[in-house]
């Protein structure tokens, strides 16, 4: 007979992989917010230099406007008082007194200079004094002006 001989089949099985198991990393969140404020920050100090350069920029073109229209009034000025020196000029007053008012410079002009100042009360010699020359040149002027006349 036969005797059977057993046969050990030895069997292999696939052992299944070891299964890694991979968590998902956790949300680190207070890194998040922290990096969500720092980017904020920045960007708000980036918006508050270009608003305060614009404001700096534009003072300077309102500066160099206003220092213009200083030296435009300047000038303006100085013509007009240029103009007012022309008309208080008295070859420009003399001329229109002549052509438009018609009238004419006298020929000769006489001024009577007294020596004595009437101050208070005179002695009664100093009054007869100056009476006898104001009376005295008056005549002496009249004479004159008879004298002209006549020519």
């Amino acid at each position: 007979m036969l005797v059977s001989k057993k046969q050990e089949w030895e069997l292999y099985q696939e052992e299944p992989a070891p299964v890694i198991t991979t968590s998902k990393p956790s949300l680190n969140t207070g890194l998040r917010a922290k990096c969500l404020i720092v980017v904020v920050l920045l960007a708000l100090i980036a918006m508050f230099v270009t608003v305060r350069s614009e404001a700096i920029i534009r003072a300077g073109y309102d500066l160099v406007q206003l220092k213009a229209q200083l030296i435009k009034a300047e000038k303006e000025n100085e013509l007009l008082r240029l103009e007012i020196a022309k008309l208080k000029s008295p070859q420009r007053i003399q001329a229109i007194a002549a052509n438009e008012l018609g009238m004419v410079v006298p020929p000769d002009v006489y001024v009577i200079n007294s020596e004595h100042q009437v101050r208070g009360e005179m002695a009664a010699g100093e009054k007869q004094n100056l009476w006898s020359s104001i009376t005295s040149a008056l005549k002496n002027g009249k004479t004159e002006a008879d004298r002209d006349i006549k020519n």
